[in-house]
């Protein structure tokens, strides 16, 4: 172990490594109660871990928007970037390294512009450690975040001053472009009715009129183009629905209902006009002697249902054969529905399940059906996001090594980077302002 500055955990010398299984902690944790209070990120502290396992969000004491200074570049040797012509694409990949959390910051991220194999690394500022649902998400070419002067967006390529959108610690993605809702719960406690919701622009500017969503509305998920996309309290469970103001609120299809663990974690991915979900899920446990997140419980389900909100059209698929079932990442933590949205892919359940593995398929949710595809060189331990790329449907992953991987499902071909990662989110790329490394 190597020395560490006063107040921080010694540094291991595979500091990116150390990041991410810390991170992959975090994330196994499970949203168990609704309303749950959340740990306080301390300032200072590294590696502050502000979730619980209700999945709450934190409200960081002290620190303010004064505190968001501009992220400064990091110019160590960069690793090869992925090269996609035609994908448009920008992919933040986070984290990769120390420092953890502090009052401006958390771990570095990998910036890829995937046009030109173009690779740098950026911190991203005043980004605060929690749970949260959404976290870190990408809206028309800008990153949203949680941050420790409030909701806070920045341009995709991490370069120029973030702003803070909103003082609250809770937001949810919008059907409307360029926009998100800024989320208030009654005394800022997840979950606590009445739960309020108003847009904002993400380039900034006022937020507009709010509106009261009903009683029994435990979390915001995001808006869609039937209404809002809620998990609502059934007794002293949770399930799914969609509302519009002035109606009730309608369960989804299939979706289970008054389970003490049901709602977001069944969910796989969500836009403006599909929501994927799972039904006839079951909890499971990693072994003890698990390669990964010994003891570790995840969902796995026997169906992945993909309705159109609008047309109420609703694809169903059974898990692949020799497969212990769907894994779903939870709705607000990957993208698994194409920008355009005839794909998804999901992970499955590698066998025995007490591993933790899971390997990647892509299924069409228009034209001709198909079963389940598997993606190459896709078997990953959990947990394992996905993104698309905005054009040329390329789907990326985490491939061998943890390195990030590219499958474009419409000709089969496979491309390998040597950039490793945990997390990432694809934005898509200004034609007329390609993402640039900083000066």
């Amino acid at each position: 172990m190597t020395s560490a500055p006063p107040g921080l955990p010694a540094r291991p010398r595979t500091e990116p490594e150390a990041v991410i299984r810390e991170a992959r902690r975090r994330q196994h944790r499970r949203w168990l109660v609704v309303g749950m209070a959340m740990a306080a990120v301390v300032a200072g502290v590294a590696a502050a871990i502000a979730g619980s396992a209700a999945g709450g969000r934190p409200r960081p004491p002290g620190l303010h928007a004064g505190l968001t200074a501009p992220a400064h570049a990091i110019r160590p040797a960069m690793p090869p970037g992925l090269v996609l012509a035609g994908a448009a694409t920008t992919v933040v990949m986070w984290p990769v390294g120390y420092p953890l959390f502090t009052e401006t910051g958390g771990p570095p991220a990998y910036v890829a512009d995937l046009g030109s194999g173009r690779l740098w690394k950026r911190q991203i500022p005043g980004i605060v450690g929690c749970d949260c649902r959404p976290y870190l998400i990408g809206v028309d070419g800008r990153l949203v975040y949680v941050g420790s002067g409030g909701i806070t967006a920045i341009s995709a390529g991490l370069t120029g001053r973030p702003r803070v959108l909103g003082s609250t610690q809770f937001f949810a993605p919008s059907a409307a472009p360029g926009q998100v809702w800024l989320v208030h719960y009654r005394n800022g406690v997840l979950g606590q009715a009445p739960v309020r919701v108003r847009p904002v622009p993400v380039t900034g500017g006022p937020a507009g009129e709010a509106v009261t969503l009903p009683a029994e509305t435990g979390l915001v998920i995001r808006g869609t183009d039937a209404g809002f996309l809620l998990e609502v309290r059934h007794g002293r469970g949770l399930g799914l629905a969609l509302w519009r103001p002035g109606g009730m609120p309608k369960t989804l299809p299939y979706a289970p209902a008054g389970a003490a663990t049901a709602g977001i974690d069944y969910g796989f991915d969500a836009t403006a006009r599909l929501v994927a979900y799972g039904t006839g899920c079951r909890w499971h446990t990693t072994a003890a002697n698990a390669p990964q997140d010994a003891n570790t419980g995840y969902l796995a389900c026997a169906m992945l249902r993909v309705l159109n909100v609008v047309t109420g059209r609703l694809v169903s698929f059974a898990a692949p054969p020799a497969t212990a079932g769907w894994v779903p990442n939870g709705f607000d933590n990957t993208s698994a529905i194409s920008p355009a949205g005839p794909m998804i892919a999901a992970y499955a359940a590698v066998l025995p399940q007490g591993e933790g593995r899971v390997r990647l398929y892509v299924m069409r949710l228009t034209g001709p059906r198909n079963g389940p595809m598997a993606v190459p060189s896709s078997v990953a331990i959990l947990p394992a996001g996905t993104a698309w790329t905005a054009k040329e449907s390329w789907l990326l992953y985490q491939g061998p090594g943890g390195h990030l991987w590219a499958y474009q499902a419409t000709s089969g071909t496979v491309r390998a980077s040597s950039t490793r990662h945990y997390g990432m989110v694809a934005v898509p790329s200004d034609p007329g302002r390609p993402a640039r490394p900083p000066v």
